[in-house]
Parts: structure tokens; sequence; C-alpha cells
């Protein structure tokens, strides 16, 4: 019979809804269980695409007498931590605290009132890998909590302070004493990306060794750190990042899109779930690779157009949003779906563009993979227009015939701010190509959230099954939605976005944001969640950004834009507090805040006026990477918008300010793009 988790919105949770396991979702009734039983809570968080919560779920949560034990000793919780970030950053970070290293499943016991005194990760039926058995586990921690609840209450007192410390050291580690935003310099920039050119990769791209992460956060910053004086390394690591992992095996070769990560520094064999959050920040990596105008400019315009494809036919929901993740299993094996050998490809191909195709992309009888097989990756140099486009069509038939395998799962739950990121990054894609596609999936997706998550300036995080759930967004949530807005504005015209937005943000002021002893705080989960036994700080970047640092970047907007004062002033204080007066500020973690430096530092307004031309200019400044290059219409000040007039003739003027100062009108492209090109 099913348990609780059988009406669950969360593809994860439904998994577990056969379980011998009685699961309680996350949720008050659990805890006041645990509290009338006076046992204590066994919290186990994952999420859909997981290889090793998958491997825990067979091997323990399945088994019968193993879920006897659990009910018997516990108040079993599971939590999908991609609807509950916030549970999972408090736990995430608690075993942090305890010293060890994180990761999913996450296995936490619990006091009743949901106080952590010993948390896991993965724990085998079996002893192995250094690890007891789960059931041995269960009984150790069942019998601490009964006869020695002193030391369990101890422990969860140890790790709730450890955990305020760590808040504490984010907030305070910048500081070496008193800032003003005169510390806010380019030099910040300058510094931030040599810190990051210098820890990478210097053969294949990429932050050091294996395993190794797409890193959207960092990767961007070097992007933007490439417009600076003596920006040669950052450059070179921004060229060969984007370039490895295009041409490695993390890249989709036959149906777009990239996997969470490689196993190996070379991009080469990938753990192969698919994640909306990767696609959404690399579109934004891609784009501003093709505005560059590099080397990768060609191979970056490709991806960009696989991508788009593979979200608006993969991953695409009936409502209009996209869906949360591809799994990396199908069949029982993680990768089958995406690898071939020698003889898959003969048998699709025919034997003489199947050696074609194995020269050009490494498929060998040894493989690289398990078993035999290979993952595609690009291992010969890209050559005539007329040979790519017959590698072209091979992979359009390979691609035809993988269709017919059995697919991975698909976790179907579609999550407010992760479709921002989408928006965004489709947004920066069309921006850079001109690609409509990218535009109009940003549109569908944009109005989806609108319609469906959005709602009196709150936004919801979950959406599944034609119905919105019942739970409050958390910061990123809103301030990802918030910048997709007003980079929806841009590209419409539309003042209605700005507004969403601005909604938005008047909602993080009141509800997210703090000012305890001195120090501003942007918190991940609003001021009124209970069940917490600890508020979570947004305080650095991970697989996603900060979403202070984007709630920052989007105050800065409102305030440069459209006048909002308290907005600027809002952003620039919590500048001054994270990143000026700092000694070596760790860019790895804050490259996102970085981003909202560089707005603040170099914000350029472009306001192009109506009248014959204006598509054309617009189109041309869009181009340009440029990435602290605003667009003003009806929501900009009046101060920005004054005087500013279409030519007696008809034809549009376009106009770039820097502050108060703006340059002559320009009415030809040429002309606009040196202006919003410059630093």
């Amino acid at each position: 019979m099913p348990n609780r988790l059988a009406s669950e919105s969360s593809p994860y949770l439904r998994q577990h809804a056969d379980n011998p396991v009685a699961w309680w979702p996350w949720g008050p009734e659990a805890f006041a269980e645990a509290k009338r039983r006076n046992v204590p809570v066994f919290v186990s968080i994952g999420y859909a695409a997981c290889h090793w919560c998958h491997v825990m779920a067979h091997e323990s949560f399945e088994d019968d007498d193993t879920g006897a034990l659990m009910n018997e000793l516990f108040v079993c919780v599971k939590v999908d931590r991609e609807e509950r970030p916030d549970v999972d950053a408090i736990y995430m970070n608690a075993i942090m605290v305890q010293g060890e290293g994180g990761g999913w499943p996450l296995s936490a016991f619990c006091l009743p009132d949901g106080r952590p005194y010993f948390l896991g990760t993965y724990f085998p039926k079996e002893p192995r890998f250094g690890r007891p058995s789960f059931r041995d586990l269960l009984g150790a921690m069942a019998d601490a909590y009964k006869h020695r609840r002193a030391d369990a209450e101890d422990n969860a007192v140890a790790l709730l302070d450890g955990l305020q410390r760590v808040d504490e050291h984010y907030r305070r580690s910048a500081q070496v004493g008193p800032a003003t935003l005169d510390n806010l310099t380019g030099s910040l920039l300058i510094a931030a990306g040599r810190q990051l050119a210098e820890r990478c990769d210097p053969k294949h791209g990429g932050m050091g060794g294996a395993p190794k992460f797409p890193s959207c956060s960092s990767l961007e910053l070097l992007g933007r750190a490439s417009r600076f004086p003596f920006n040669g390394p950052a450059v070179d690591a921004f060229d060969r990042w984007v370039m490895g992992m295009a041409e490695g095996g993390i890249y989709d070769h036959l149906g777009g899109g990239f996997a969470r990560y490689s196993v190996d520094a070379k991009w080469l064999v990938p753990h192969f779930e698919k994640m909306l959050y990767d696609q959404g920040q690399l579109l934004s990596v891609y784009a501003n690779a093709a505005a560059m105008g590099r080397a990768p400019h060609a191979r970056a315009v490709e991806v960009i157009a696989e991508t788009v494809a593979f979200l608006a036919r993969e991953l695409s929901d009936p409502a209009g949003g996209l869906w949360s993740s591809l799994d990396a299993d199908s069949e029982g094996e993680e990768g089958k779906f995406y690898v071939w050998t020698p003889a898959q490809v003969k048998a699709v191909l025919g034997a003489r563009d199947a050696l074609v195709f194995a020269h050009a992309y490494g498929v060998t009888e040894q493989g690289n993979f398990e078993h035999g097989a290979t993952v595609l990756s690009r291992v010969t140099p890209r050559s005539s227009a007329a040979e790519e486009e017959h590698l072209a069509e091979l992979r359009g038939k390979l691609f035809a015939a993988r269709a017919q395998r059995p697919r991975p799962g698909t976790d179907d739950k579609v999550l407010s701010g992760w479709n921002a990121l989408a928006v965004i990054g489709l947004l920066a894609a069309w921006r850079a190509t001109a690609y409509a596609p990218a535009k109009d999936l940003a549109l569908r997706v944009g109005a989806f959230l609108r319609d469906r998550m959005t709602k009196d300036g709150c936004i919801a995080r979950v959406f599944h099954s034609g119905a919105t759930k019942d739970l409050d967004g958390t910061l990123d949530d809103y301030a990802f939605a918030a910048v997709a807005f007003q980079d929806l504005a841009e590209a419409t015209g539309d003042r209605a976005w700005w507004d969403l937005a601005a909604g938005l943000l008047a909602t993080i002021r009141a509800r997210f944001i703090e000012d305890q002893d001195g120090a501003l705080i942007m918190y991940l989960s609003p001021e009124d969640e209970p069940l917490l036994v600890h508020r979570p700080e947004s305080h650095h970047d991970g697989a996603i950004p900060s979403g202070a640092a984007y709630a920052t970047y989007a105050l800065l907007r409102a305030g440069l834009v459209a006048g909002d004062d308290g907005a600027l002033r809002l952003a620039e204080r919590y500048l001054v507090e994270r990143l000026a007066g700092a000694s070596g500020p760790n860019a790895w973690v804050t490259s996102s805040l970085f981003g909202a430096l560089d707005l603040y530092l170099h914000a350029k307004v472009l306001v192009v006026t109506e009248g014959t031309g204006r598509d054309a200019l617009l189109a041309a400044a869009r181009k340009v990477h440029a990435p602290t290059l605003v667009v003003a219409g009806p929501w900009a000040q009046a101060s920005i918008l004054d005087g500013k007039t279409p030519l007696a003739s008809g034809g549009a003027r376009a106009f770039v300010c820097t502050g108060p100062t703006c340059s002559p009108p320009v009415t030809e492209a040429a002309a606009l793009v040196p202006l919003v090109q410059t630093s």
C-alpha cells in the first residue's frame, strides 16, 4: 500500500511511495508525530536524478526488514532538495560542520524538533567503503537518543552553533576594517579574474582536476574579466574552458545540452544527469562566447541552437514551463542511453560512414566507458563546411536511432527559480546570436512564470501536473525571477515585465533582508518558516548562483535605471559589506556578486528613441559583449529619458549614458557599437 508520498508533487518523493518505510513529507505533522511517540526523526534528502540516492533506496528503503526497523525506531521524513533547498542547506551545512564531506543522499538523525545530532550521506546495506551498515547505524542512533539523550542534545547544540559560525564567517570574512563605496574599484574585478585564471587547468580548461564541474558563475566572471587590462590569462582560461566542455563528453553531441559534471579532468566521461539550471546558465556563458567573436564563436552558436532545441523538445511542460532534469540512468545503468559501440554506430550509419563518424567522435572497440562503450566527444579538429555538414547528417541519424532506446527518467516538476535562470540564458543567447527560437522559448517560459507562479508580488516555488504547489519561493526564486522579468522588459519594451520584477524586489526587501548587528543579511528562506531549526543565509555560489548576488544585481538595475534610490543604497551597502576592504576575496564563491559589482562600476544605460532604424540599433548593441549594458524603456527615470527624441526626419537616435553623462546621439550601428563595447 502506498505511503504518504504517493500524492506529492515531487517525482523523487513519489519514487519512494511504495517503500515499506512509512515516509512522511516535510511538514509539522511529522515532527508532531515524533514528539508524540518520543522518538528521533530520520531525514533523508535527495533528488530524482541522483545515482547514489537510487542505490540506497534499492538496498535499504525497499527492503522490508530495514523498512520495519526504520518505522519502529524513527519517524522518517523524505525531502526533495530541489523543492526545499532551504531544508537541504541547513543539513548540508551541518554535515560540513560535523567535519565530513557533503553529498546526496543526505542522511540526518534529528531530535523530534528537527535539530540534527548526527549526519552522513550514503550508507550501504552491509558494511563497506569504511562505512557501517545502515541497519547498524539505525540501531546506534536510536540507542543514542534513548539512552544518551544528553550527548545527543549536546551534539545538536554544537552543530547549530557551528551553523551560526559558518554564516558569520561568510558575513565577516571579507572585512578587514572600515570600508566605504570608495573601496569598490575595478581593481577588485581584475584581481578576481586573475585569481580564477590562476586556478584553471591550463590544458583542458575548468577549475582544478577531476571531477570537473561547469562552475558557471566563475566561468561567467572570467568572461567579464576578459574585458579589463592585463586580461590575457582570463581570455585564455575562458576560451579553453568553453571549448573543452563543448567538445567533450559532458556535452551531448547528438541531442544538445550538458550533463552535470565530468568524472575526469578532460570533460570526457560525464555523470549523465542533465539539470535545467545548468542549461540556463551555460546558455548565458555560450552567449558571451558568441558575442566575443573569438575562436569559440562558431561552436558557441551551434551549442546555443542545439541546447535551445533540447529544452524545447525534452524538458517542456504542457503548461509552458520547463521540467527540472533528466536522470543519469536508464534500464538500470548509468549512461546507457547516451553511449555507443562501433557495432551500434555501424548498424545505423553503414560501414563507410561509421568509420568517418568514429574517427571524428572517438568511438573505438576499447571504448572510454563501461562495457567497451564510448561517450561521444569531438576528438578531431573542425574541418571544412562540407565535412561538418556531413557529420551533422550522421549525428542526426544517430539521434533518431537513439530516440528509440528506453529513455532516462524525467523529473517533471517545474521550479520557478530554475525556469527563471533558463529565461535569463535564453535571452542572453538571443541577444548575442539573434536566434529567434531562443527568444520565443524565453517569452513562453516567462509568460508561464507570470501567469502560473507569480501573484501579488509573491512567487511560488513548484508547479506540477497542471497545479501550483502551495509553497512559497526562496530568495533564489524571487531574485532569479526578478532578473528574468527585467531582461524580458528590456527584450520587449513592455513595462509590465519590469513592474513584475519590482513587485518581487519589494517582497525580497520586506521578507528576506534584515539588518542584524550592523550587517545586512539576505536569507534563503522567508521570515515565516517555523519548522527550520536554523534560518540559512544566501552568501555564496554553488551549482546555482547566489540568490543574494542576483537580488543585489536586480536592485542595482532598479536604482540605476528606474531611479529607485532605496534599492540602490541597499545594493551599495551589501557590496561594501561583502567585497569592499577585502583582503583577497574568494572569487570562487562570490563570482556572481562580483558580477553585480561590475554592473555597479561600469553600468551603461542605452536609450534608443522610437523611429526608423530603431530595431537595427538595438540589435547591434545586443550582439556586443557588454555585460554591464542595460536598456532603458518606459520604466526608466525621467532624467534618463528627458531630451532624447528622434530625428526630425523620423529616424531613431541612440544614446549611451554612464551615470549622469550621455554620449552624443548616434544613428548608425557602426557608431553605436564602440560606445557600448568599452568597459
